[in-house]
């Protein structure tokens, strides 16, 4: 997979998780949880602008349009039958998606053409493995204690 195809895909990538975590925040009945899903939005759009200003760029040099590889986008998007989640479900898919995501955005520094795009790449799979760990510690705190942490506590900020 080259540079801009790997592009594309992280762009749909985010797309999807960011629509997730906006179903999940609408379906939430704790008002913490529906503040934590909202926040992981926020992070996927935020991720998204990043993606798309760096594809643009690629598009622009390359001056090609790649098609999205539906197969590999589907590999890396976790499914889930939305109506049938529990809070604790919802938390423990959020986890698996962002391992997935983490991981590819690794194997995608390591192959980028560009060093700018390599470091966004790794960039971001920092703050996705971040959402991974503040997703796992909300997921121990609820099956310890059956209430949802303060996820304010945790900084998501890449070194």
């Amino acid at each position: 997979m080259n540079e801009l195809q790997a592009l594309a895909l992280a762009l749909e990538v985010e797309k999807a998780e960011l629509k997730f975590y906006i179903r999940l925040a609408k379906k939430a009945g704790d008002e913490r949880a529906r503040r934590m899903f909202l926040f992981l939005a926020n992070e996927e759009a935020d991720h998204w602008e990043l993606f798309e200003e760096k594809f643009v760029e690629k598009l622009i040099e390359k001056c090609e349009l790649p098609a999205v590889d539906r197969a590999a986008l589907e590999s890396l998007l976790v499914e889930a039958d939305e109506r049938k989640l529990s809070e604790v479900d919802a938390v423990r898919i959020g986890m698996e998606q962002e391992r997935k995501t983490w991981e590819f955005y690794e194997r995608a520094a390591k192959e980028a053409e560009h060093e700018d795009v390599r470091r966004v790449f790794e960039e971001l799979a920092k703050v996705e493995k971040g959402h991974y760990e503040l997703l796992k510690a909300q997921y121990d705190s609820v099956m310890k204690t059956g209430i949802w942490m303060d996820y304010q506590d945790f900084s998501l900020e890449v070194d």
